[in-house]
């Protein structure tokens, strides 16, 4: 067992924080940038910026959002396992989340940290990053760390990258959107390029956020040798998902609905929904809806609604790996542009998805469409939009997602129930 003249540096950098944060808290807000520069300096000097001179990588992957980013992240693991084989690779994500990514094999240990708990005082959110790097970062020593988020909110991931420690930080900084606007839209900028050794833009070209993650490896000279998306989930949960279904008419194809979304402007109405899968009812077709909490009472409405023979509720009634399953086992999707759209992309399953942002908005400000940032990845699909903007929102500044209306549907409402009916025929014969 090695002995050392001092604590080992995991320890080294517990005493040193203890006394920063205690000082950084009654420091003048215009002193942190001071700080930063001397925690910076202590990793320095407690050998966490050094060459891994063991032969053995340990890479940081960070990854805090939702249950679609989780599914369109997939391939990005594959791609960092296929470039490190050896490697020891630390996946951190949102708790909700940790269901999803447990089974993933391309990664050693899947690590959770809540965002949620950290927004505020800066301060306060720094020192809760530090104590979740002491606790399960600091002692493994990681060669390179990635942050794939390409959006304003990344900052928080560029924060756990640079206190784990690791010597390489790769990532889009949150002024990413550099690139397509005549402007410096963030403050942070300058600090970005002090937590990432690497702070990447992407060329205008590369929009949709599987691109981007794609590109992130390849403009650190890494290989990308296959890019389609994988879903983790057991064989418990696969059983479980067939024996929930088992009762469902053979000779009927299974359509799964997805009527959940991050946002309620995102959420196509329940009752336009009725209308266009009461008219669909009527072909040889069996609906199975998906989701969680937030969508028991829609799904209960469509449950009533709708013939018993046509329709399975299966609304918080299965955990994220079983929803998965589930999915895996239907002939289609039709849905809101949410978690479960990717699920069934990635399974290759055809898609038939309802997004709010308008096409007219795609050639001003693409960055800001969900079409343009997260279509249905490589499997066979049908995507309906409004065509322009409702009301004021075709007036106000582009903002993320175009409507501005964020409690309720507004410029999804536009699309009409009878296109659904008449784009599910034309899916159909995909």
């Amino acid at each position: 067992m090695p002995i050392y003249p001092y604590p080992p540096p995991h320890e080294q950098l517990n005493v040193f924080f203890g006394k920063f944060f205690r000082k950084m808290r009654k420091a003048d807000p215009s002193t942190y940038g001071d700080f930063l520069m001397r925690a910076e300096e202590e990793f320095k000097r407690t050998g966490y910026r050094e060459e891994n001179s063991a032969g053995v990588e340990n890479i940081l992957i960070v990854r805090l959002e939702a249950i679609g980013d989780m599914v369109l992240t997939s391939g990005f693991l594959r791609e960092v396992r296929k470039n490190f084989p050896m490697a020891r690779i630390t996946f951190v994500v949102m708790p909700q989340i940790y269901p999803m990514a447990e089974l993933c094999p391309y990664v050693n240990e899947v690590l959770t940290f809540d965002k949620n708990l950290v927004y505020g005082n800066f301060v306060e959110g720094l020192e809760k990053v530090a104590v979740f790097c002491r606790d399960n970062l600091w002692q493994k020593k990681f060669s390179i760390a990635f942050s794939p988020r390409w959006f304003f909110d990344s900052f928080l991931a560029l924060l756990i990258l640079w206190l784990s420690g690791a010597r390489e930080r790769i990532g889009y900084g949150s002024n990413s959107f550099g690139n397509w606007l005549d402007y410096s839209i963030s403050q942070f900028s300058g600090l970005d390029n002090f937590l990432l050794t690497k702070n990447i833009l992407t060329p205008r070209n590369v929009v949709g956020e599987v691109e981007k993650f794609f590109y992130l490896l390849t403009a650190v000279g890494l290989k990308v040798t296959e890019t389609q998306m994988e879903l983790f989930y057991g064989a418990e949960d696969l059983r479980k998902a067939k024996e929930l279904l088992e009762n469902l008419p053979t000779s009927c194809k299974k359509v799964v609905l997805g009527i959940g979304a991050s946002a309620k402007s995102k959420k196509y109405p329940v009752e336009k929904y009725l209308i266009a899968l009461k008219k669909l009812a009527k072909k040889n077709l069996v609906f199975v809806i998906v989701g969680g909490k937030n969508e028991i009472a829609d799904a209960a409405f469509l449950e009533k609604n709708l013939p018993p023979e046509k329709v399975l509720n299966l609304v918080n009634k299965t955990s994220l790996r079983e929803t998965e399953a589930v999915i895996t086992q239907m002939d289609f999707y039709l849905g809101n542009d949410t978690g479960t759209l990717h699920i069934a992309a990635a399974a290759k399953i055809p898609v038939l998805a309802i997004y709010r942002s308008a096409v007219d908005r795609d050639n001003v400000l693409p960055v800001f469409s969900e079409f343009c940032l997260f279509p249905p990845w490589q499997t066979k699909a049908i995507v309906l939009r409004p065509a322009h903007p409702l009301g004021e929102c075709a007036k106000l500044p582009p903002s993320y997602g175009i409507c501005r209306h964020l409690n309720e549907p507004h410029c999804i409402a536009q699309i009409e129930p009878q296109e659904i009916v008449d784009a599910f025929e034309k899916l159909e014969t995909f």
